[in-house]
């Protein structure tokens, strides 16, 4: 939040309301877009089409300047420097470092750029609202704009709201996707709205906080996603349970375990048979759908540029894997698909396995320790817990699924807004 020490409302002159109310409104605006996109109700199989990518590469771009103008305006000068973390700038380096790798350095370089504008813009989300009943406003108001919207597709076009038996994944008929090209998308995305049920909630906006959480809860299993479905009643109850037995500490040490305890048992046992005997003799036939397959030859075909990295997002549809003989015992073509279905290990394959140190820097060690110095009140308490849920969540949720660092991809825009709204929160007390 902008505010560090705000006056009350009452104290503001009509202009200085008038001000805030700007603030605000850019703040929802962006949030909005960041969310719905410029390209809603496009089906997987038509979201990677030059024209969609030519309208978000447009729209997102302009979100960006719109959110470095309105920080130039708006934001408070000690808010912006914060913002200047420097292993968040590291990470931005390694990624434009990343296009000289690239066999299409061109392309590697729009999708740098555009990523990076876009995380801008999501920096807005966070430091524009003049204090927590404004943020409050704009995530009630971003959360019902994506639950109205998919509900309606649903009702009214679920030709293009919920899948359907035909394209390349029939098994998925029936299943809910709402705004979004995947229901692998709509999951995560109505799971942070889930979280901002409970915010608000515990926040005092009892009716719109209940209305959230039940539309997007019944909307997370609607999806079919498993995963989803699991992780959002076991998350929730790790962050706000254990504040509740153990401060902030004991919720910071069960996700740690849980996170460690992740990687071991996803990329760890593709990398290492006595894990995968740990995994096999506790779920036996386990192959996470068909993804340790893919990780293996993911794996394989990354070799050549395994420290380097092969440049952001050009690996997958490089002629190297396109062109790849595939064992005919995998489970899976990778031949065509986007990203290996694991977050961790796309950015070793983009970055090369050294740009892991500073990603578990900016993704889990960095807001963890936030977290653990959020400034002492009742708002940043709240607030902290929230950005902490949906943190969680999407870093567990990444073992399996790949968003990181993946252009104006709505999981991660939520993720990053986590994380910056937890590093405002452990520098800065917001006004209530």
């Amino acid at each position: 939040m902008n505010s560090i020490a705000a006056p009350n409302r009452t104290d503001l002159s009509p202009q200085q309301q008038a001000v805030q109310a700007v603030q605000s409104g850019i703040a929802a605006a962006i949030l909005v877009a960041l969310l719905v996109s410029f390209t809603p109700f496009v089906a997987e199989s038509d979201s990677t089409a030059s024209s969609g990518n030519l309208v978000n590469q447009i729209g997102f771009g302009g979100l960006g300047l719109l959110a470095l103008v309105s920080h130039a305006l708006f934001s408070n000068q000690r808010v912006v420097f914060a913002l200047l973390r420097p292993t968040w700038l590291v990470m931005a380096g390694w990624m434009v470092f990343s296009v000289t790798q690239s066999a299409t350095p061109d392309a590697a370089l729009r999708a740098v750029a555009f990523s990076l504008l876009a995380m801008v813009a999501a920096t807005a989300v966070v430091c524009l609202p003049p204090n927590e009943r404004a943020f409050r406003l704009v995530l009630t108001m971003a959360a019902l704009t994506v639950l109205g919207l998919s509900y309606v597709g649903v009702v009214l076009l679920p030709d293009v709201a919920i899948h359907g038996a035909g394209g390349d994944e029939p098994q998925h008929a029936g299943l809910w996707r709402g705004i979004y090209a995947h229901k692998n998308i709509a999951g995560p995305i109505m799971a942070a709205l889930f979280f901002a049920g409970v915010y608000l909630i515990r926040s005092g906006d009892r009716g719109w906080g209940w209305l959230i959480a039940v539309l997007a809860g019944v909307f997370v299993y609607a999806t079919g996603s498993k995963t989803s479905a699991a992780l959002v009643p076991i998350v929730a109850f790790l962050v706000v349970g254990s504040r509740i037995f153990g401060g902030r500490v004991l919720p910071i040490l069960i996700l740690s375990i849980a996170i460690v305890s992740m990687a071991l048992m996803t990329i760890g046992t593709v990398l290492s048979p006595f894990l995968d005997g740990i995994l096999q003799a506790i779920l036996p036939g386990t192959t996470f759908t068909g993804r340790m397959d893919l990780w293996r030859f993911a794996l394989d075909q990354m070799q050549a540029q395994q420290w380097t990295g092969w440049g952001f997002e050009s690996f997958w549809l490089s002629e190297h894997i396109t062109s790849a003989e595939v064992p005919f015992e995998l489970s899976w073509d990778p031949r065509g698909i986007v990203n290996s279905h694991s977050g961790y290990l796309d950015i070793a394959i983009a970055l090369g396995w050294p740009a892991l140190l500073p990603a578990s820097l900016l993704l889990v060690i960095l807001p963890f320790k936030d977290y653990l110095n959020c400034r002492p009140s009742p708002e940043n308490g709240r607030l902290a817990d929230f950005f902490l849920m949906v943190l969680a969540f999407c870093l567990l949720n990444s073992f399996l699924e790949s968003y990181l660092f993946k252009r104006a991809d709505p999981v991660w825009m939520v993720t990053w807004i986590a994380i910056v709204g937890l590093r405002l929160l452990a520098k800065f007390r917001i006004a209530p």
